[in-house]
């Protein structure tokens, strides 16, 4: 992305990021909650709110879910190398991966590999079927290293303000 493409974002003031932090840590809270929490009058928190919604600072509030409640124990970091680097290689490799639902993050990168992926499955049987009917299926797939996640020791996704 060229600096004509990025986005300018705002200047975050001290109730913005207090206001992110309090969201990171709990999304649920309700607009008077986090008002109190962050000492703004609840006008004054929802139009901040609103505004780092608006701008795409706030890109949304989801659950966190625990994988085993829902049969993907299993996590695996993929490094995929493409065969040829050019960006329409890169586009329909990145466009083919977000379609696949047990990806759950994928960054292209600088390195050995050209991207890298973290997926979720229900099993190694699982991953299996999925490594050989999808992953070398992707568009441009030259070679596939991957190394299965033995225990979690940080996933949950807060970034320091």
């Amino acid at each position: 992305m060229d600096d004509e493409q990025r986005p300018v974002w705002p200047e975050l003031d001290s109730h913005d990021r207090r206001i992110l932090r309090a969201l990171q840590d709990n999304g649920r809270l309700s607009n008077a909650d986090l008002a109190r929490r962050v000492g703004l009058s609840a006008s004054a928190c929802w139009q901040h709110t609103k505004r780092l919604f608006d701008q795409g600072v706030i890109r949304g509030v989801r659950a966190l879910i625990e994988p085993r409640a829902v049969q993907r124990e299993t996590a695996v970091l993929v490094g995929v190398v493409l065969d040829r680097s050019t960006q329409d290689s890169f586009a329909r490799f990145a466009e083919a991966a977000r379609a696949l639902p047990q990806v759950l993050e994928c960054w292209l990168v600088a390195g050995d590999v050209d991207y890298f992926m973290k997926v979720r499955v229900r099993d190694l049987p699982a991953f299996n079927r999925f490594h050989s009917e999808k992953i070398v299926a992707l568009p441009g797939v030259r070679q596939v290293r991957t190394f299965f996640v033995l225990d979690e020791v940080k996933a949950d996704g807060a970034l320091p303000l």
